[in-house]
């Protein structure tokens, strides 16, 4: 992999596509698995599905190779094109090539053994594991990758690792409990109950919808590859262009405007 950023960045190295179908299937089946799976069980638990746009956001972030939380999570319409609210869990490990999402994600719904239902109180960390279990958080969206010099703020900082990112929508975490207790699926409003939790069924059609779409934080905007070179080529001798035809245009013609 060529390093084509600082050190803290790679942009060239990828452990997983996020389009990749194995990739997202892992990720939404194994939130999913400790999503229904709750003790006390979980009455308003909804199914998670893969969201393009949380992706690109936990692409993007992870390419800095960092181990600290989106600093923009907060700005609004800079971390999703729809979503105003966006969570977040980051694990990170070294060597990269052990990695499984499977792991990752049980390592966080692992914090529940510190997690109090009945109190609503961690006697540890166990905020990753709430974040997976709220009832609300029904889209999630993954990255993973490579960092050959290192994951910053990490103990293995100098060494080979990975960095794995997964944003949901809407964010858990509030204060309160993450999901209501009762039987499973007896709090779904309009879904179906499908193992343990409140999925909504396509009636017709299924349609999946592209953002085209990338943050505009996105380290890779930094780097102009050869298709970026020929768009702002283009873009560069496009715009005189115009102008000299709109000129000529009202030269001849005798064209005016006024407000």
């Amino acid at each position: 992999c060529n390093q084509l950023l600082p050190s803290t960045v790679n942009i060239s190295c990828p452990v997983f596509d996020i389009t990749d179908p194995a990739f997202i299937e892992e990720c939404v089946r194994e939130h999913n698995k400790h999503r229904a799976d709750v003790t006390p069980t979980a009455a308003n638990m909804r199914y998670m599905t893969w969201d393009e746009g949380l992706a690109e956001t936990a692409r993007a972030w992870a390419r800095f190779c960092l181990f600290e939380h989106n600093i923009y999570l907060r700005e609004v319409r800079r971390i999703h094109p729809t979503f105003t609210s966006v969570g977040e869990n980051i694990w990170a490990g070294a060597p990269y090539s052990l990695f499984k999402p499977e792991s990752a994600v049980k390592l966080w719904k692992d914090e529940d053994q510190d997690y109090n239902y009945d109190t609503d109180q961690c006697t540890k960390v166990c905020g990753h594991y709430t974040q997976i279990v709220w009832a609300d958080s029904y889209k999630v969206g993954c990255a993973a990758q490579a960092c050959p010099n290192g994951v910053a703020e990490t103990t293995f900082s100098t060494k080979p690792g990975i960095i794995f990112v997964c944003n949901y929508a809407t964010a858990g975490n509030y204060p309160v409990s993450p999901y209501r207790r009762g039987d499973s699926c007896s709090g779904c409003r309009q879904e179906t109950c499908a193992n343990n939790l409140c999925r909504k069924l396509c009636v017709c059609v299924c349609v999946c919808v592209g953002y085209n779409w990338t943050p505009d934080w996105d380290p890779a905007l930094s780097s102009c590859g050869s298709f970026c070179l020929v768009v702002v080529i283009i873009r560069l001798i496009s715009v005189p262009l115009m102008f000299a035809c709109v000129y000529c245009l009202q030269r001849r013609y005798y064209l005016f405007a006024y407000e």
